[in-house]
């Protein structure tokens, strides 16, 4: 080459240098320039990001970039370029915890698309069947224990887990100021989005839909496994879920409890469309245990046409406050007559099933429901309400636009709510009919929903039938058991299950369970354990999930009450023997579909006897309670939130003891609504029916 030729090269050479530098900074590569194979580029692409360059830039090929899971690193900017799909090899991923993009105890990363943004995507429905074990991993982009990172322009598609997963490395070590913007997370797996420990989290104009394949199958779960995990400053702004087999917006926070870190979320301008369960759902430990400063704030919040419309369990009433400003819940009866009039600015430009239309018809909890379950030991509430309204087009109101419902073992009760609710009814196209205000303030609590304000009836610990001072009353239990009635009827428990028997030393007891199937669900895996006077547990032979009957025996070690502990998935079981076995009704007993008459024991010199059952507004029930002498003393008709029954006190309040022996309680189809799912509560007596 002469000198002339060579200097040319020269030129062109510092020239494409320099262009370089213009476009992509001093600090930055291009992913090709690290080779690029259509087949598999994880070596390419995990190279240019090990290279220790700033930014990262990932061209645009005339195929995606398949590859295996990528390791991101601390001071990273990765730039998608327009139209760039990232894309999970096929046959790859195997492993449960496998996900595309890892970041774990990493810093100061971006990972974002340029122009119209880039798109990584994974194979979801490969991961449904063989060689693939099932899981609830293998996530889009997995941020674990890391600080400072900002995910923008993108689409995740169709993920094996999550389609961006916030969880912890390092135990205690949440992530840290993470931002979210612009994202599209579509047809995930398991959620949108999972976020299981994070301080300072901001969203902005994120879409979170079509989830569906592994439960919850929500837009977005808040859900920390420990108590040293948190949720503080998550803000979220013009976030939309739309049409996720699971809820739109999900907080499943027990496990934070006692010192825990602030608990604080602020949702403002978002929307939850036409989700399959609540649009969104909120539940804490409740209890003293579970107080955690912070404040819960929605403003300018819908939640339109989704099948359940805003669920809140467990509330403490004194723990952080849920704060309600503009929020409008829009059940899917008004839902179809905004969207068939088209005067509705809501996208419901997804793909219809038929059960849009027919949830318009269902009497389900599609309004707001406040709800204390079978283990709150304390009052629910804590709620301001400022412009709250509920919007239906049924023919008729139903009372679960506002339900207050205590199915908590004791009745614990409502207090610390203040401000107004406003339903509005409208017609078949979308015209307003009519409207009201409902002030569930703590002075109007007794007058609105009566039921709570029951006397409440203490409860008998299980405990207490093989303490010393229970010996007596142990005997008598066991003695009126042994010689009760055959058992007509047989409870049909779901979701979980506690059984007791009395049994000497050496005996042998056996027992049938079978499992009953509920709707879609599939029988699930049971495990069972038998609690021994003592406290001691024995592990029972578990068995698969079928609808197969089978026989299991326990040789008791020790003389006195031993319970069996009894854990399914969402499907019912019975439990069958010639051995007398009582079910416990205590907390709770969740039956389903469950009727016919059964024996409820009150030994002698019982001071207090009380039922407590809780249903739905589309799940009731009806039950007949009557004395030892066969004569009726009380009949709960149609129990949706919930129906209560005590003996009657005298003038000073006190419980008028009831006649021992066996009382009767006749459960029966309602005449308004399903019999399904409902809750037994037994108090003032040794909590066992048969």
């Amino acid at each position: 080459m002469d000198k002339r030729n060579a200097n040319f090269v020269l030129s062109v050479v510092a020239l494409m240098a320099l262009s370089t530098s213009a476009v992509f900074g001093a600090d930055s590569v291009v992913a090709s320039s690290f080779g690029y194979d259509s087949a598999d580029a994880t070596d390419c692409l995990q190279k240019a990001i090990d290279s220790g360059a700033k930014r990262v830039v990932v061209d645009k090929q005339e195929a995606p970039w398949i590859v295996k899971t990528i390791k991101l690193r601390s001071d990273l900017e990765l730039v998608l370029q327009e139209g760039v799909e990232i894309l999970a090899k096929e046959g790859e991923f195997q492993n449960k915890g496998d996900v595309l993009l890892l970041a774990s105890n990493v810093s100061n990363v971006t990972i974002r698309g340029e122009g119209k943004g880039a798109t990584l995507r994974m194979r979801k429905k490969d991961y449904w069947k063989e060689p693939y074990s099932k899981s609830e991993w293998r996530h889009g982009v997995s941020l674990l224990s890391s600080s400072n990172v900002r995910i923008e322009n993108l689409t995740i598609a169709e993920t094996g887990g999550d389609g961006i997963y916030l969880g912890v490395a390092t135990r205690g070590v949440p992530c840290r100021n993470i931002t979210i913007k612009n994202v599209d997370c579509v047809a995930n797996n398991r959620q949108g989005i999972s976020v299981i420990s994070v301080d300072g989290l901001l969203m902005e104009d994120v879409l979170l839909r079509d989830t569906v394949g592994t439960a919850p199958e929500a837009g977005i779960d808040f859900e920390p496994n420990r108590a040293d995990e948190q949720i503080t400053n998550a803000v979220m702004r013009r976030v939309k879920a739309i049409n996720n087999r699971g809820g739109g917006f999900a907080f499943y926070l027990p496990n934070l409890r006692e010192n825990g870190k602030e608990l604080s979320v602020k949702m403002e301008d978002c929307e939850a469309i036409r989700n399959n369960a609540s649009g969104i759902s909120f539940t804490v430990f409740n209890g003293e245990r579970g107080t955690l400063p912070g404040k819960i704030e929605l403003e300018n919040v819908d939640l339109v046409g989704n099948f359940y419309g805003a669920a809140f369990r467990s509330k403490w009433a004194d723990g952080a406050p849920v704060e309600f400003k503009n929020v409008k819940i829009v059940t899917p009866s008004a839902a179809k007559a905004l969207r068939d009039a088209r005067i509705s600015n809501y996208d419901f430009n997804v793909v219809d099933d038929g059960t849009f239309e027919q949830w318009t018809t269902t009497t389900t909890d599609s309004g707001l429901s406040l709800i204390a379950v079978g283990t709150d030991t304390d009052a629910n509430g804590g709620y301001s309400f400022e412009n709250f309204e509920i919007v239906d087009a049924r023919e008729e109101f139903n009372e679960s636009l506002v339900l207050l419902r205590d199915a908590s073992s004791e009745g614990v009760g409502f207090k610390n709510l203040t401000g107004a609710i406003k339903t509005t009814k409208l017609d078949a196209t979308g015209a307003v009919v009519s409207d009201s205000t409902l002030e569930p303030t703590d002075e109007n609590l007794p007058k609105l929903f009566p039921q709570l304000a029951a006397r409440r009836v203490p409860a008998v610990p299980f405990e207490t039938l093989n303490a010393p001072e229970g010996a007596e009353l142990a005997k008598e239990l066991s003695a009126a058991w042994s010689s009760a009635p055959s058992a007509k009827s047989v409870f049909r428990a779901r979701g979980g299950a506690k059984y007791a028997f009395y049994a000497e030393k050496g005996a042998r007891v056996e027992w049938t369970l079978q499992q009953r199937k509920v709707g879609a669900y599939e029988p699930q895996e049971v495990a069972q354990q038998v609690v021994a006077p003592s406290g001691k547990e024995t592990s029972i032979e578990s068995f698969p999930g079928d609808l197969a009957p089978r026989t299991f025996g326990y040789d008791a070690e020790e003389t006195g009450w031993h319970f069996i502990e009894v854990e399914f998935g969402a499907s019912a079981v019975e439990l069958k023997s010639d051995y007398p076995i009582e079910t416990c009704a205590r907390p709770s007993l969740d039956a389903f579909s469950t009727q016919g008459t059964f024996s409820i024991y009150v030994p002698k010199g019982s001071k207090d006897f009380g039922i407590r059952l809780v249903g739905s507004p589309s799940e009731r029930v009806t039950a007949t309670i009557s004395d030892p002498d066969g004569a009726e003393v009380a009949k709960l008709e149609n129990v949706s939130a919930l129906g209560t029954w005590s003996v009657d006190a005298d003038a000073d309040g006190n419980p008028v003891p009831p006649k021992p022996g066996f009382w009767t309680i006749k459960l029966e189809r309602p005449t308004v609504g399903i019999l399904e799912d409902y809750i037994v509560t037994i108090l003032g007596v040794p909590a066992l029916i048969r």
